[in-house]
């Protein structure tokens, strides 16, 4: 074990490949929010985040613990996989799960549900992190939900819309079950960001009104390739632009299937 700027360590494998890079409190005082994080660092495609979980450790060293098991090496797979974990997770205090902000009016408000899964920009972003993060500081335990709670708040926003700031730039989000499955950001087909955004959430309500189950929902590739399509029961859901697929680090049917896959999970916490 080796310290790195008097803050982090990394703890290396029998055969000297990073394993777990972690940063710990400075005091005797225990940590009020711990951090395990299940990355693929060695790969070098979660940069961004490695470094704004090492930044956020750093500017709060006598208040949080952080862990990262690379999953990229093949001590780090067998960890990861003996976790029991298929995706890239961050656990907050032994949660991936959690409660911030809200969806709706201030008067029918409820919960939006953030899951700690995935790369950035799938099912959270960096915004969500600062969010979960700021109020386990403040209070420890105080954003976890369980599977139970989560599908209770699931039931009061089962098709929403909001608006958001995603790197200085706002968004337009359609919500599911408390959960946001698209984020809109450009125009496209001659329409912008925001009508995007509600003609989706219109198309959805109507689905769900109609029994719309997971199983239903998959991705294809627009006829002619230039974007990814959400796709059930016939009906194209939403359409993926390049510029959506790009922060993803895919191209637009493969980002297309990562909003599926974002549907389904939000489908299957509804009970569908």
């Amino acid at each position: 074990m080796r310290a790195v700027a008097g803050v982090f360590r990394v703890i290396t494998s029998v055969a000297a490949i990073p394993l777990i890079i972690s940063c710990g409190t400075t005091g005797a005082a225990p940590a009020k929010v711990r951090i395990m994080a299940y990355i693929n660092v060695s790969n070098g495609c979660q940069e961004p985040t490695v470094k704004y979980l090492k930044n956020y450790a750093a500017n709060h060293r006598n208040e949080m613990a952080l862990d990262m098991i690379d999953f990229g090496s093949e001590e780090g797979f067998a960890r990861w996989r003996r976790d029991g974990l298929t995706c890239q997770t961050i656990l907050v205090n032994g949660s991936s799960q959690f409660r911030v902000g809200s969806v709706g009016t201030p008067s029918s408000a409820t919960p939006r549900i953030v899951t700690l899964k995935m790369p950035e920009g799938v099912r959270w972003t960096f915004e969500d992190l600062a969010a979960v993060l700021a109020q386990e500081l403040k209070s420890p335990g105080s954003s976890v939900l369980s599977d139970a709670k989560a599908r209770e708040i699931a039931q009061r926003a089962p098709v929403a819309t909001r608006r958001s700031q995603r790197n200085g730039k706002e968004e337009g989000e359609v919500i599911v079950g408390a959960q946001t499955v698209f984020r809109f950001s450009v125009p496209l087909d001659g329409k912008s960001a925001a009508q995007r955004t509600a003609e989706s959430a219109s198309i959805l309500k109507k689905l769900y009104a109609q029994r719309l189950t997971s199983t239903e929902v998959s991705a294809a590739p627009r006829m002619d390739g230039s974007a990814g399509l959400v796709v059930a029961r016939g009906k194209t859901i939403t359409v993926v632009s390049s510029a959506e697929a790009k922060p993803l680090q895919k191209n637009p049917v493969q980002a297309a299937q990562l909003w599926a896959f974002n549907l389904r999970e939000a489908l299957r916490l509804l009970g569908r």
